[in-house]
Parts: structure tokens; sequence; C-alpha cells
């Protein structure tokens, strides 16, 4: 199906009358005048919805004697909803270009000799920084502490802000003192960006990234646990966080990039359905915990009593239930 076919099918069901209209001559074909009759509607105006309905394919007319009978074209409603949102506008290919070049506009501007001069403050901009970092991380590969400082540490002085900031959004799984990528392909890594990025001094950020992150730390933000929905076959992505308001800022972000890095399934069906096809929405808050308090404990536990009620595996969802089943057994590891 061509893309604007199925641009003219939401358009023209998009309206109660016409879907009433398309409801009755799916029971039966019917003559104007008597289409008149049954939704009370004037003919000019049964003309009007039939009109838009024939244009996008869901109806064709026929003369017979006297009357113009009206039909559905009945193959078409045998197209899935599935096949209809997968059809892919022609401008994509334009906005895809567009956000290629503000990625490199901000890797230009933040990098100096393949090194990161600063961490940008605004959100969207830090995320096409961070994911630079992860493309130095082979796709399920697994990583002691060390070994992750090895690969920020020439990149950025501040490796422990990185190292936790790519965790916290979700770029690199952490388990104990393990991380690792999830298999999801990237692109070139930062040493290949070299060519576009002009030479100049390099300045050290650590004590102003240092004193931004006791700022968040003692803004206490909202920690508990969402999901990611597909609304076209209601599959769901359940995790934790421990900034929601943020977490949300940044899966939309990522889903309007078209960039899920965290998920290879997620990112098959992003690829196939859009951007527009995925919500965001919190399941659950935590409530603030006593000092001291094992607070990655308490996430996953409260993430496995969501898991273990709406089962988001398999056919349901994108998450793993092998991961699930090992943190039931090891509830605080990540």
């Amino acid at each position: 199906m061509k893309a604007d076919q199925s641009l003219a099918i939401m358009k023209a069901l998009a309206d109660e009358s016409r879907l009433a209209i398309v409801k009755s001559l799916l029971e039966q074909s019917q003559y104007v005048e008597e289409i008149a009759k049954r939704h009370a509607l004037a003919p000019s105006t049964v003309s009007f919805h039939l009109k838009k309905l024939e244009q996008a394919g869901l109806i064709s007319s026929k003369k017979e004697q006297y009357y113009v009978v009206i039909r559905t074209n009945e193959p078409l409603f045998d197209t899935t909803l599935r096949e209809i949102v997968s059809a892919t506008p022609a401008r994509k290919e334009l906005q895809d270009e567009r956000m290629d070049a503000y990625r490199r506009k901000v890797l230009e501007t933040f990098f100096r000799h393949d090194r990161l001069e600063k961490l940008p403050a605004q959100h969207k901009k830090r995320l096409i920084v961070l994911e630079q970092f992860t493309r130095q991380f082979e796709a399920d590969r697994r990583y002691t502490e060390a070994e992750v400082t090895g690969l920020i540490q020439p990149l950025f002085d501040d490796y422990c802000t990185i190292r936790r900031l790519l965790v916290d959004e979700g770029l690199i799984q952490r388990e104990e003192s393990t991380y690792w990528r999830e298999g999801v392909h990237v692109d070139q890594p930062i040493a290949t960006l070299s060519h576009s990025i002009k030479p100049q001094p390099r300045k050290k950020d650590s004590e102003r990234a240092e004193k931004k992150r006791l700022y968040k730390l003692q803004n206490d933000p909202d920690m508990g646990v969402y999901q990611i929905r597909n609304k076209v076959n209601g599959k769901i992505y359940i995790d934790t966080s421990k900034n929601l308001d943020g977490t949300r800022t940044s899966r939309m972000f990522q889903l309007r990039m078209g960039k899920i890095v965290f998920n290879p399934e997620l990112q098959k069906d992003l690829n196939e359905f859009g951007a527009d096809s995925f919500e965001f929405s919190v399941l659950d808050v935590l409530q603030k915990p006593e000092p001291g308090a094992d607070i990655n404990r308490l996430l996953t536990m409260l993430k496995l009593q969501w898991q273990e009620k709406l089962h988001p595996f398999g056919e349901h969802g994108y998450n793993s239930l092998k991961g699930f089943q090992r943190e039931q057994q090891h509830p605080g590891g990540r």
C-alpha cells in the first residue's frame, strides 16, 4: 500500500458519519437515497461522504437500472491495520537527512580532537553525545568497571558522570559491576568523526559536571517503574527509572530520533510503525526510601511486580523472560 492511500483511508474513516455509512455498507450494498434515509442525512451530505470514501478506495459505485448502488471494496477491508500504518510517507527520508545533519552539528560543536569538550546542557543534545560513547562498546560484550573507564576516559575526563548517565539513560546495561550494550546496530565510533571536527583547544569540565551531578541529587526526582507501549500491537516494555520525568523526555526523544539502543525488538517495531505508534506512561512511583536503603533493589522489586502482572514477554512485550527470571533470583543486582 502506498503512503497516500494509507493517509486517505485514515482521513476518510476519521468521521463518525462515514464510519456509520461504512458499517451499514458492510452489511449490504445500498443506493444513495437508502443511505440518506438510514442515517437521517441529506442526499447531498451523503454524496459528499461517499466521495471521500471512494477516493480512499473503500467503496465503489455502479449504476443498476434507475439507481446508483454503493458497495464496499471487500479486498481492501481484508487489509490489516498494521499494513495501513506501515506505509511510510516519502518525506521520512528528508526528515532522516535533517536529523543526521543535526547530529553532525551537535558533535562538531561539542567534540574537539575526538574528545568531548563538555556535556551539553540541553537534554536532546546530551543524548546525541552519549550515543557516541555507546558506540565504543561492542554489542553484548561484558565489561568490567575498569574496562568501561578505559573506554570513556580517553574521550572525556569525567568518566564517572558519563558512565552514570549511560546507565541512567538505558544506553548501556549494568548488573553489579558488569556493564554491556545490548545487540543493536549502531553507526560509526567516535574516532571516525575526526574529519568533520575542527581542532580547537580542549577545556576540562570535571568540576562543572560534578556540580551539576550534586545539584540533581539534591532535587529528589520521582523514581519508579514506567512502560513504553506499542499502540498498534499492544506490546509493552517495562523498566525502572531514578528520574521518571527525565526518562520520559529521554525515551520520547529517542523514539522521535528513531534510535532505540536498549532493545532490539523495540527498535525493529519502531522502524516499522514509527514514533507516533508508541506512548510512555508511569506505572508506579517509588515511595521516598529511608536513608541508606538499597534503591536499586527497591526499584527492581517494584519492576518485577509489574512484569509479573503484565507479563511483557514474547508476543506480549519487549522484555526478556530470561532477564526477568535472573532478576527474580538476584533483585539487587542491577
